[in-house]
């Protein structure tokens, strides 16, 4: 769960607040009662450590599905719709 402090209370004490940031906690930052901005942690970890961060902590599951043997469908690199040019015309044509 995030700390919240009014941007008031961050003009007064940005700097313990930037500490705790970057000691790893993340910060809610409240405007008129309403969540303005949040103050996190900067990732020095590599994309796949941070995930392993992540699972470690319960914040994200791992797939459910096994899509190992997914393959992308190949781009033929043909248009098969209609021409957006004609279906534009056509609508204007529609309210003449």
């Amino acid at each position: 769960m995030a700390t919240t402090v009014t941007l008031r209370e961050l003009t007064h004490r940005a700097g313990s607040l930037v500490d705790r940031a970057h000691a790893g906690e993340v910060i809610m930052i409240t405007r008129n009662g309403r969540p303005w901005a949040r103050l996190v942690p900067e990732l020095s970890q590599t994309g796949s450590d941070y995930l392993d961060q992540l699972l470690a902590e319960g914040r994200v599951s791992s797939p459910t599905a096994d899509f190992s043997d997914y393959t992308v469908p190949a781009a033929t690199g043909e248009w098969r719709g209609e021409d957006a040019a004609e279906v534009i015309s056509d609508q204007r044509d529609d309210r003449l």
